[in-house]
């Protein structure tokens, strides 16, 4: 029998069929609400600590700490718990209780840092890495990490391409870190070459696109920064979509009732992206369910779900 760690990646794939509009196109969802915790950010949790483990920065008993307010957090207070060493994650303030709750029975360290602009001394980035440097341990920095893209170009991209061969004509995805968009395509472009075309879904407003300030604040997606990861690697990047927060709502809904994907938000950011590109797509269209409907009930309150659809 496998080990819980063992069953990250290789996720379904299925077809969407039945949502009016994308009818007669080949379009694709990965479902990476089946990894262990919930989300695609096992993958990257699992590369970023053994990457460390192999460097000799991190050894039996020893502190990683990250700075997210998201799936990473739990990804990585999950599988360092599981592989013995301490994890001190800092969020934001205003992080919901119950991922701040989630975090601590898992046994991470949690600390607050303010909601500032990301050049900011007390960004919660800046926070994390002082932090790591204060209690000698290592700060993962999914931004800019190489092993984050590279979880995606060895798992992700691979997987995409066995079920779907050479018919993939375009990769949708929203930027968080930029690591699954960048590991995924580049690993389909070094197979398929310009015949794949990678889109960045962004929300509206967003730094990525020149926007002052934060963009819409959709949960999981990059709004007030462009992450190193995505700067370094722009030219893998052939065209960039913004969404709004009312259509990633839109879309995440649509997708539970019509299909029966239960993605979340930026699941419902990726769709949106998909409906804005199908003309300028050829061959099947691929993007990913990051993580699930229910991690965003509160979203979900806030909007007249019947005045949606």
């Amino acid at each position: 029998m496998p080990t819980v760690e063992e069953l990250i990646g290789n996720t379904p794939l299925v077809r969407v069929n039945r949502i009016e509009g994308l009818k007669g196109r080949e379009v694709y969802v990965k479902l990476e609400y089946m990894n262990p915790t919930g989300s695609h950010k096992d993958r990257i949790a699992l590369y970023m600590i053994r990457d460390a483990v192999e460097k000799g920065l991190l050894r039996p008993g020893g502190t990683v700490v990250e700075a997210s307010s998201g799936n990473t957090a739990i990804s990585v207070a999950w599988l360092a718990r599981r592989l013995g060493f301490k994890a001190v994650i800092v969020v934001e303030e205003g992080t919901s209780p119950a991922k701040v709750a989630v975090l601590r029975a898992l046994g991470a360290e949690v600390i607050f840092a303010p909601k500032v602009p990301a050049g900011h001394p007390d960004h919660m980035v800046n926070v994390a890495r002082r932090v790591a440097s204060e209690r000698g341990g290592v700060f993962l920095a999914q931004y800019s990490n190489e092993a984050n893209l590279r979880a995606h170009y060895e798992t992700t991209g691979p997987e995409i391409y066995r079920a779907l061969g050479d018919k993939i004509g375009c990769f949708v995805m929203g930027v968080g870190t930029g690591g699954t968009l960048v590991g995924v395509s580049k690993y389909l472009k070094g197979l398929l070459g310009h015949r794949v075309k990678a889109v960045a879904v962004v929300p509206r407003g967003s730094p990525i696109v020149g926007g002052a300030g934060r963009g819409e604040e959709i949960e999981g997606l990059a709004v007030s920064m462009i992450p190193d990861i995505f700067a370094r690697n722009r030219g893998l990047v052939d065209e960039v979509v913004e969404v709004s927060l009312a259509e990633s709502v839109e879309w995440m809904v649509r997708l539970a009732r019509e299909e029966g994907i239960l993605g979340g938000l930026s699941t419902g950011a990726n769709m949106a992206g998909v409906y804005k590109v199908l003309e300028g797509c050829e061959g099947a269209i691929v993007t990913l369910a990051p993580d699930s409907i229910f991690r965003y009930t509160g979203v979900l309150e806030n909007y007249a779900i019947r005045d949606i659809l």
